[in-house]
């Protein structure tokens, strides 16, 4: 079992390789077992459709992040110092040694835009990006409660609209950050820390 399991992950970081390098379309299945020094048939065994190996490798980059934000959730902050932390979270995370799985989070979106992916395989995948959001809904829902965040509804639609830009402009800078800002700008940390502010003063009401 102990050398199942061996293979299992070298394949697993032989994939992630060139899903980084290459992006999910452009690598096969024939380059992945090549890089893992293992037989096609063998990658097949372990994983009998690409989807299967894409999907173990995004959930399990997503499933990474939840201890972090676990424990800020039941920390004995309030709902306001949680979302800080949250925010902060996510822009230490991508300043990080977290290229590769920023970028391999960022091609998944762009593969599942144009390629038809398992009803079932789309469903776990989802449910892992769910526990994320399930923390920022959390924070907020104790800061409400604890006095310390108080949205109206506008100021509520404003910071829901603030943080899903945030979220694209740090998935664009771990996706872009390799090219010269004059050719293609790529949101600076000092950017991604104002918007968070800004969201965290709409969230004040």
């Amino acid at each position: 079992m102990h050398a199942k399991q061996q293979k299992h992950q070298q394949m697993l970081r032989a994939a992630k390789r060139l899903f980084t390098a290459h992006g999910f379309e452009r690598t096969s299945m024939q380059k992945i077992a090549d890089e893992a020094n293992v037989g096609v048939a063998t990658l097949f065994r372990y994983f009998p459709k690409k989807e299967l190996l894409i999907s173990e490798i995004v959930i399990e980059l997503i499933e990474q992040m939840m201890p972090q934000f676990e424990a800020i959730i039941t920390s004995e902050a309030t709902g306001y110092e949680k979302m800080n932390a949250i925010l902060d979270t996510y822009i230490d995370y991508i300043f990080t040694a977290n290229r590769e799985a920023v970028t391999i989070l960022e091609n998944f979106e762009y593969y599942a835009t144009y390629n038809p992916i398992d009803v079932e395989i789309m469903a776990n995948i989802k449910n892992a990006y769910t526990k994320i959001g399930h923390s920022i809904t959390l924070a907020i829902a104790q800061g409400q409660q604890d006095g310390s965040i108080t949205l109206n509804p506008e100021a509520e639609l404003t910071a829901h609209t603030m943080m899903n830009v945030f979220g694209i402009a740090m998935k664009k800078h771990a996706f872009t950050s390799f090219m010269p800002y004059e050719i293609l700008p790529t949101p600076k940390k000092e950017q991604l820390q104002q918007v968070k502010h800004m969201i965290l003063h709409y969230l004040k009401g």
